[in-house]
């Protein structure tokens, strides 16, 4: 039962997760066509980010309040790690993991703190 739900929730957030990675390429290649200076690129990076990091661990926490959890430490710990920790699976290791099956120059695990 349980995991004929999580099929149905990865159903349903599949064509967010979709759009999301297609409007992220767009505005790549809207910034790579109109020439958009490094510096303008780094200044929203680091502006972005942040706020994306704070809003993920800020749903995964209401997400988790709204099946059921009700105390504070438990709701905080799981939408930090709920956030924080996909993000570093993510962004760091799964990407090193394809550039060690691709045999790429210049591997290395990055984690952004």
């Amino acid at each position: 039962m349980e995991i004929d739900y999580i099929g149905t929730e990865l159903r349903h957030h599949a064509p967010f997760t979709v759009a999301g990675t297609a409007t992220g390429i767009v505005i790549m290649a809207g910034f790579m066509l109109g020439h958009v200076p490094t510096r303008v690129s780094e200044m929203l990076f680091w502006t972005f980010h942040p706020l994306h990091v704070l809003l993920s661990a800020l749903v995964t926490a209401a997400m988790y309040r709204r099946h059921g959890g009700r105390r504070v430490w438990p709701t905080l710990l799981v939408g930090y790690v709920g956030s924080v920790g996909i993000a570093t699976l993510s962004d760091s290791m799964i990407p090193y993991v394809g550039e060690c099956l691709l045999g790429l120059p210049n591997r290395g695990m990055h984690f952004g703190f």
